[in-house]
């Protein structure tokens, strides 16, 4: 496989690492110009879980990484989602697939912006629930990739001559596990429901710029009981769409094969030493209201389903922070519910 890989953070360069590590033809974008001479010159190196020295090409181009690969994986936050959709727009080929890693609703977006170029280019759409790695990428050419994730999901859009994604794909990242649709996957995302709640909990500590655990420190017994209320909301949403989705708990033990018996325990064990943003410029934020919470209220509203836990934190994230998360973030705005719901299908696998 061919593969294009589109973000040059910590996710995309773990990513094309872990795909180099694995002997796959890999071109990595970034739109830094001397980041990507860095990494064609010098390579990376990769840590953690993998250890090896990475030879990789990386392009400030998008036609460049674009042109004969056969899966475009987009790595990069969920806010550049649409932008770089319409980046690409232009230089997609025949039978080609695009993945979000992960999907916060990006392949919802990427139906929004590619139409009917779908279906004239016979384009597979992917997105996962999860990122597969936790991994951090510094400014000298380190990778560490920490831990692997189990149990990702992944799902598709359903076209007329497309249902799922390509099985050696799935051989390439055997920690992903097929789900039925886009919402199995966008609404088994994790993130959304634990990481803005913390934070506003602890909101005063962030404005002060203060270090702290956000995990072992931020995640007090009231916070912990709120993320369980908003992990509540969000199945009910799943529900509608008779979609299986576990509890935020059994989604982290599935994850790290771990058997916590409860959230409040659980996320400090799980990441001891996580440490808290300091700004609110973060995708705490940026990424989980707009791209994980908004969607899950606005599916609520067009359902007559009242989210009231879920709704709390958009608006109090809002007023406190002056933005208008329910603009920027995925509302399917002018879609119906059943419209919505139309954008759901098994999915199988073929070859």
């Amino acid at each position: 496989m061919r593969y294009a890989v589109i973000g040059g953070g910590n996710t995309g360069q773990a990513i094309a690492s872990y795909l180099s590590l694995n002997e796959k033809k890999v071109k990595l974008y970034t739109r830094d110009s001397y980041k990507a001479k860095r990494i064609s010159e010098e390579g990376l190196k990769l840590k953690g879980v993998y250890s090896a020295n990475i030879k990789l090409k990386a392009y400030s181009s998008l036609s460049e990484v674009i042109a004969d690969s056969e899966i475009i994986i987009i790595a990069t936050t969920s806010s550049g989602h649409k932008p770089i959709i319409n980046q690409i727009k232009p230089f997609l080929e025949k039978n080609q697939t695009i993945v979000f890693f992960p999907g916060y609703w990006g392949a919802v977006e990427c139906h929004e912006i590619l139409g009917h170029e779908i279906e004239n280019k016979n384009i597979t759409i992917a997105e996962t629930s999860a990122m597969p790695f936790i991994s951090k990428a510094d400014n000298n050419g380190s990778v560490y990739i920490n831990r692997i994730k189990n149990n990702v999901l992944i799902s598709t859009l359903p076209t007329s001559t497309s249902l799922s994604i390509s099985t050696s794909f799935l051989d390439d990242f055997p920690q992903l596990v097929q789900a039925k649709n886009i919402f199995e996957t966008s609404l088994n995302n994790t993130n959304v429901v634990v990481h803005t709640p913390i934070s506003l909990f602890n909101a005063s500590r962030i404005d002060a710029s203060e270090e702290f655990q956000f995990y072992a420190i931020g995640a007090s017994p009231l916070a912990v009981r709120y993320i369980e209320n908003l992990d509540n909301e969000r199945r009910t949403i799943a529900d509608l769409f008779q979609i299986k989705t576990e509890n935020i708990l059994t989604i982290l033990n599935n994850f790290y094969r771990t058997n916590y018996s409860n959230l409040y325990d659980a996320l400090p064990g799980l990441f001891p030493d996580a440490a808290a943003p300091t700004t609110f410029d973060h995708r705490y934020f940026t990424e989980d209201i707009p791209f994980g919470l908004v969607p899950i209220s606005e599916i609520g509203k067009k359902a007559g389903i009242e989210t009231p836990f879920t709704d709390s934190i958009i608006n109090t994230a809002s007023l406190f922070l002056n933005k208008n998360y329910r603009k920027d973030g995925v509302n399917f705005e002018g879609m119906t519910f059943e419209e919505i719901s139309s954008l759901g299908s098994l999915t199988e696998k073929i070859n």
